[in-house]
């Protein structure tokens, strides 16, 4: 394997992390936040310019990201153990549904139904005991997320309250993911991380208390959860989530900052399979990095040393 060869992936997840970042904030976000601003009406020029750009960012993210997974599971398949070739077959299956989905062969709830057990496949692959526990409430609260809106309608017959029973436990299970995820880390944080996550909690938590209910419907966008629980326990989550990815950055452990960014703009539920393609992708990642301590080979690997790139490692 050539060294050009083996930086396919860390290249392709850093072009779909920008792609997605930029999709996240001037589309999800930006523009969703600006309708609720009153008076905007001759900024119209300015606020198409930022619209176009974030629905370029999203195509380019979603070109970036079947690349990425199309990759990982050909690897999977020809390089990895058991474990990477049943990953593999999730991934597999996750992409032809998506597909045949969008050809309109099979219905929008059968490819929630695939990509649901294709995240819940990979994120019981991912399982490494405590270490792994943000990943296993982050699969948790997509599993209640995704079954309170597919278990809606025709052949499903929730009720009401169970739907909203189902959203709150999915929302707190994701405060318990982003809260738990500096155990991902393997060690302390560093403290520079920690000063900053505790400045991005303070961010959001001012946010929340000047403008609840337009943070709340960014939440429900992004994040795929109502928002219910109080403004605090997402602002010290999301400081949590903050403080593991810049020390994750610092320590070179690049698998866990991008997948992590990955699994937060991809949120939960059955919300589309762009963003179920981006949790698989941030599974992915993160499976790879808290395998025996370290992360997917090509994410650090120097010129000197290039070890192959595994869709989980063993």
């Amino acid at each position: 394997m050539t060294v050009r060869d083996s930086r396919d992936v860390p290249r392709l997840a850093f072009g779909l992390t920008t792609f997605v970042l930029i999709e996240w904030l001037l589309l999800r976000l930006g523009t969703r936040t600006l309708i609720h601003i009153p008076g905007l009406g001759r900024f119209e020029t300015p606020i198409d310019i930022i619209a176009e750009t974030g629905r370029f960012a999203y195509y380019a993210a979603v070109v970036f990201l079947i690349a990425l997974l199309g990759l990982m599971a050909a690897r999977g398949v020809t390089r990895g153990d058991n474990r990477a070739k049943l990953s593999s077959v999730a991934v597999s299956a996750f992409l032809a549904g998506a597909l045949v989905g969008r050809l309109g062969w099979i219905s929008a709830n059968v490819v929630g139904w695939v990509g649901l057990l294709a995240l819940l496949t990979l994120a019981a692959l991912a399982w490494r005991g405590r270490r792994t526990l943000p990943v296993a409430f982050f699969a948790a609260s997509t599993l209640a997320a995704t079954f309170s809106q597919l278990g809606q309608g025709s052949g499903g017959g929730l009720s009401v309250s169970q739907v909203d029973g189902l959203l709150l436990g999915a929302e707190m299970l994701l405060i318990l993911s982003g809260l738990s995820s500096p155990l991902l880390l393997g060690r302390l944080p560093s403290p520079r991380s920690l000063v900053i996550g505790l400045g991005a909690a303070g961010i959001i938590g001012v946010a929340l208390a000047r403008a609840s209910s337009t943070v709340s419907i960014l939440i429900l966008w992004s994040l795929g959860v109502p928002g219910w629980l109080p403004g605090i326990t997402f602002a010290i989550a999301f400081g949590a989530l903050v403080t593991t990815v810049v020390s994750a950055v610092g320590r070179r452990d690049l698998g866990i900052a991008i997948g992590l960014v990955l699994l937060m703009t991809g949120g939960v539920g059955a919300i589309s399979t762009y963003q179920t393609g981006l949790v698989l992708a941030g599974l992915l990642l993160v499976a790879g990095a808290t395998s025996r301590g370290t992360i997917p080979a090509a994410m650090t690997a120097s010129d000197g040393d290039l070890r192959e790139p595994y869709l989980v490692a063993s």
